[in-house]
């Protein structure tokens, strides 16, 4: 059973059809940005979205831990296709050993700003085989970092844009 609050703040499907065109015109610009600049690691992009966007609710309070985590995450599974060429077998201790430190820094809540949720995702997903055999890791950092500019810049104006409305109090 719905209270009268969550009810209040349902949503019309005429306001929904609405915010869907506006997440498919935002989603195609940025699209459109990407293929324009050659960048097709675009998946790296939208994981630092679904996750600053869709749990931290675009919070600019929650941007630099959310930016700095994905780039660590980003980061690790680099290192986990690289180590192995650079060191050979030891490469994946080295490697395994960085994730333990992660993992200890994760559950002390230490460098929370840099070890955090988006970090352990970013390292998940980095780490699955597909992604490592076929990612062009620079890539996808530019992906992310203009991901990240390009949704920061969106949000930032739409919140600025929402307030030039609001009535003077």
């Amino acid at each position: 059973m719905q209270n009268d609050s969550s009810a209040s703040t349902t949503m019309t499907p005429g306001k929904g059809l609405l915010v869907l065109g506006a997440i498919v015109v935002v989603i195609g610009s940025f699209l459109a940005l990407t293929h324009t600049l050659a960048i097709h690691n675009v998946w790296a992009a939208f994981l630092f979205l679904l996750y600053w966007a869709g749990i931290e609710h675009a919070s600019f309070e929650k941007l630099l831990p959310c930016v700095v985590g994905a780039t660590l995450g980003l980061l690790m599974g680099f290192l986990l296709k690289m180590l192995p060429a650079w060191l050979g077998d030891s490469g994946i201790i080295v490697f395994l050993a960085a994730v333990l430190v992660l993992v200890y820094l994760q559950v002390m809540n230490w460098l929370a700003t840099a070890v955090n949720m988006v970090t352990m995702l970013f390292l998940t997903v980095t780490t699955i085989p597909a992604i490592q055999s076929g990612v062009d890791f620079a890539d996808a950092a530019v992906a992310l970092a203009v991901g990240i500019v390009f949704f920061a810049a969106l949000v930032w104006a739409g919140t600025a844009w929402q307030q030039r409305r609001q009535p003077a109090v």
